[in-house]
C-alpha cells in the first residue's frame, strides 16, 4: 500500500498523521535548547522524507527495465526504511504520546519485514488512539505478512464498517498475498488461499452491493 504522509501540522491524506505545529524551542542564539515536542516533530518529519524517499525506489524497483536495476533500487529502498525507522523511533522517544509516529515506525518495520515489531508499533498507535484507521489497515497488511488470515478479516469488517477507502486498499493488499501466495505458499495450505479467495469474492460483491444502495438513498443494513 502506498502511504501518503504529511509533516506534522499539515494535513493531508491517508496516513497524514497531522498534528497542531505549537510549541516554542525555536533556535536563537544557540543557547536554547530545543524542546522535546519541537525535537519529536522533526524527527516526525524527517521519518516521512526518508518514507517517501524509500517508496521512490520502490517504485523504481518495479519499472525498472533489468533485474539488476531492480534489485539496486529494492536495496536502496530497504536502506531508507532503515533510516526512517531510526527517525521515527527517535520521534517516540522525544515525544512517546505521538500515535501517527508509532504508526510510521509500523510501517518502516513492516516494509523491512520486521513484522512482529510492526505489530507492536501499531498496536501501541492504537493504544493511544483506538480509532485511528490507518493503523487499522497497516496492522492489517502486517496480518498478511505473517499470514494471519483471521487477524487480517477482522481489520476489514472494521474497516468497513467505519473507512471504506481504507477497507478497499486492505482489500487490495488481500488480493496481492493470495496471488503471493499462489506463486509461494510459505507453508500456508492451497485450501486456505482459496477459501480466503472466497471470502474476498463476497465481501468485494458486498461492497459493490452497499455502494450501489448508498447511491440510491437507501441504507444497507450489515451482517
Amino acid at each position: 500500500m502506498t502511504a501518503v504522509a504529511a509533516p506534522i501540522g499539515m494535513a493531508f491524506g491517508h496516513g497524514s498523521g497531522s498534528m497542531p505545529s505549537g510549541g516554542s524551542g525555536s533556535v536563537g542564539s544557540g543557547s536554547q535548547q530545543v524542546n522535546p515536542r519541537d525535537a519529536g516533530k522533526d524527527a516526525y518529519n524527517s521519518g516521512v522524507r526518508s518514507i517517501k524517499k524509500a517508496q521512490g525506489y520502490d517504485a523504481d524497483a518495479a519499472k525498472a527495465s533489468t533485474p539488476e536495476k531492480a534489485a539496486k533500487a529494492r536495496e536502496k529502498a530497504q536502506k531508507t526504511y532503515q533510516e526512517a525507522m531510526g527517525q521515527f523511533i527517535d520521534a517516540v522517544g522525544a515525544q512517546p504520546s505521538m500515535y501517527q509516529a508509532w504508526n510510521y515506525l509500523g510501517f518502516a518495520n513492516r516494509h523491512l519485514g520486521h513484522y512482529d515489531d510492526a505489530l507492536s508499533a501499531y498496536a501501541k498507535a492504537l493504544e493511544l488512539n483506538p480509532n485511528y484507521p490507518d493503523a487499522i489497515e497497516y496492522r492489517g497488511e502486517a496480518y498478511l505478512g505473517l499470514n494471519k488470515i483471521e487477524d487480517a478479516k477482522a481489520a476489514y469488517m472494521s474497516l468497513f464498517r467505519d473507512s471504506r477507502p481504507l477497507a478497499d486498499e486492505l482489500m487490495e493488499a488481500m488480493h496481492h498475498w493470495a496471488d503471493a501466495r499462489r506463486q509461494d505458499a510459505q507453508g500456508v495450505p492451497v485450501a486456505d488461499v482459496e477459501a480466503f479467495s472466497k471470502w474476498m469474492e463476497e465481501r468485494s460483491g458486498i461492497a459493490a452491493q452497499t455502494a450501489s444502495l448508498a447511491v440510491g438513498g437507501s441504507q444497507p443494513t450489515w451482517r
